[in-house]
């Protein structure tokens, strides 16, 4: 008789074994033969997670950046943007296994040169709950829009391999030098605060300088200089001198200076500064989306003056075909708006941002009343 393709002859394990052998010995092999092929099921649970947590988590940081993305358009078209954090991902597995055997048993002469096919099959079914809730609320509006607290700051400054790019973004003025969101005249453009970013980062990467925490004290935080160098000490004077503080207050190998929220903290010998709330983060980089000609023509857009040191190397691109190189991107108004993934600055700035956000998202949900859950099944 003719051999399918595909199936398992029992001449490839030995057909004069098996035809001098017992119905029991013939039984095992068909048996272990059918323990063999199902087998691989027991490591279905450990592949599933390997495979299905991530894919998740890949998922919910890509929405995540989308829909984050979107409210910023939503903001420069005057619209109102929503939000839904996911709640929670129940995914119910089933596994479903089958197998067939057809053996000839008997004399030789009925079954010899027969096949013994052999077939075995699982089914592996993933149906996932996904559960939403709504953001919004006055907790959350209120953490979008008060000033980011000091302890922020600090953690996120000492966390940078070059906290330049936190400084200019997160601090609106130190001393009454100020660090505008827009331009509204020639002299918003102030270099003094150029000087300060520049002082604390180099200070900081040499590690010369550190934001610590005083406990059980009005000023929460300082930033502790090493000024053993004579290089560091002049960086040191330089930056007392440009906020207003007193070289003679200041003396020692370390130097503490004291850290608060505050317009201008020189008279109390202090550095008093303002930080960004999260929604001045949006409207910097809301300001830097491009929004196609006629819908400007049309005045359909909001309109923001000049942005500052912090917008002036931010773009969000609109592109009326899907982009190639995109980081982010959104479909709306007929085409596409993105970040280009090679755009370095905007990317990490909207990281920062979006962290941020998250944070306000995660904090507004947790600390406030039980909100409505969006409950979705999806099934194969």
């Amino acid at each position: 008789m003719k051999r399918p393709s595909g199936s398992l002859s029992i001449d490839s394990l030995s057909r004069s074994s098996l035809s001098r052998g017992s119905l029991a010995h013939r039984t095992v092999l068909l048996g272990c033969l059918l323990g063999i092929a199902l087998a691989g099921c027991t490591y279905i649970g450990p592949k599933s997670i390997s495979s299905g947590r991530l894919a998740y988590n890949e998922a919910i940081a890509e929405t995540n950046n989308q829909q984050m993305l979107m409210v910023l358009v939503h903001n420069r078209y005057d619209e109102q943007g929503s939000m839904l954090a996911v709640a929670s991902v129940t995914a119910n597995v089933s596994v479903k296994s089958s197998a067939g055997v057809q053996a000839g048993f008997g004399g030789s002469s009925s079954y010899q040169g027969n096949l013994i096919p052999f077939a075995g099959g699982v089914i592996y079914e993933e149906n996932p709950t996904i559960s939403y809730t709504p953001v919004a609320g006055e907790k959350y509006l209120s953490r979008l829009s008060v000033p980011l607290p000091i302890g922020m700051l600090a953690q996120i400054t000492r966390t940078q391999t070059d906290p330049r790019a936190a400084l200019i973004g997160l601090i609106s003025s130190v001393n009454g030098i100020y660090n505008p969101d827009f331009v509204f005249g020639e002299n918003d453009h102030d270099p003094r605060f150029d000087r300060i970013v520049t002082i604390i980062s180099e200070l900081s990467q040499a590690h010369r300088l550190n934001w610590v925490e005083n406990a059980g004290k009005p000023e929460k935080f300082s930033i502790v200089i090493d000024r053993s160098a004579p290089e560091h000490a002049a960086m040191a004077q330089e930056l007392l001198d440009i906020i207003g503080l007193s070289r003679e207050e200041f003396t020692g190998p370390q130097i503490v200076i004291p850290v608060v929220l505050s317009l201008n903290g020189a008279r109390e010998g202090v550095m008093g500064i303002t930080t960004r709330s999260i929604y001045d983060l949006v409207e910097i980089m809301t300001a830097r989306i491009e929004v196609p000609p006629i819908d400007e023509e049309n005045g359909v857009v909001a309109e923001y003056p000049p942005v500052g040191r912090l917008g002036k190397d931010l773009t969000v691109h609109y592109s009326e075909k899907e982009p190639e190189h995109a980081y982010v991107a959104v479909a709306d108004r007929g085409g596409w708006f993105y970040i280009d993934e090679r755009d370095r600055i905007t990317k990490r700035y909207f990281r920062l941002l979006s962290s941020l956000w998250s944070l306000a998202v995660a904090s507004s949900v947790a600390d406030g009343p039980a909100a409505p859950l969006l409950t979705v099944p999806v099934s194969n």
